[in-house]
């Protein structure tokens, strides 16, 4: 039996801290340490999750773009499920031609990704947001997967030209009231720069419809060191920071 979806990612990262010097005996033991103290999920995982996670964008996205399903304004034209002409289902056979369409649309509705205009239904928006708890994770177990491989990859690449493209800006010393400026900036920014890559990726899909296909996966994250955002730091209120006190002078 071949390595499972946990076996890979825990070999990546098994891989990945022994090349960096990590004992992998003493890995062995901490990993044995953390999972002891873990209670046994409620519910097993389902690896059809992980496919849905990165596939369903791809229709919302192509709602978006592909000319069949815009408008004369080109914007997304409400869909029946089924038709003759544009249609949810023809939307997803065009889109994921592996997948079964019903599976697909009741996905799509728990995923909040499409919702109802009469009968017929359109796009919530034109990223896929994930609401579930649950369902956010897989979606991250995904990126933080690609992200081992990557970097496993080009850790053991001879020449340069065969590494994946693995780009990071760090500012060690980042005002922390800052952070949420940042981060909005960032979200806006992530959104625009992926919007075009995704119509890239898509573009060239269309070009090459023959031959064979892997999943193509292009992130953008942050992360804070420590992790600070959305938890509570900092003096307590009502006490002012001296530093920045004003002090009156007398004439």
């Amino acid at each position: 039996m071949g390595i499972g979806y946990s076996g890979e990612f825990l070999e990546h990262l098994a891989r990945i801290l022994v090349d960096a010097g990590h004992s992998p005996k003493k890995l062995a033991r901490e990993f044995r340490e953390i999972c002891s103290a873990l209670p046994e999920p409620a519910r097993q995982w389902n690896p059809e999750e992980l496919n849905y996670a990165g596939a369903l964008g791809h229709v919302i996205a192509c709602w978006h773009d592909d000319p069949q399903f815009l408008d004369s304004r080109g914007e997304p034209i409400a869909l029946p499920v089924r038709s003759s002409g544009p249609c949810l289902r023809s939307l997803i056979a065009r889109a994921l031609p592996m997948e079964k369409p019903g599976a697909v649309i009741e996905s799509l509705i728990r995923a909040r990704g499409i919702r109802r205009r009469g009968t017929l239904y359109v796009p919530t928006g034109r990223q896929l947001l994930f609401p579930r708890q649950s369902s956010s994770r897989v979606h991250g177990l995904m990126s933080l997967l690609g992200m081992l491989r990557t970097v496993e990859h080009n850790a053991s690449c001879a020449g340069l030209a065969t590494r994946i493209v693995e780009r990071t800006a760090v500012n060690p010393r980042f005002p922390v009231r800052a952070l949420p400026a940042f981060h909005r900036w960032l979200k806006r920014s992530a959104s625009k720069f992926l919007w075009n890559t995704d119509g890239s990726m898509r573009r060239r899909q269309w070009e090459s419809l023959a031959g064979p296909t892997l999943r193509l996966g292009v992130g953008v994250f942050a992360f804070e060191d420590p992790l600070t955002s959305g938890r509570s730091i900092g003096r307590k209120r009502g006490r002012p920071d001296r530093r920045h006190r004003r002090v009156s002078r007398g004439k």
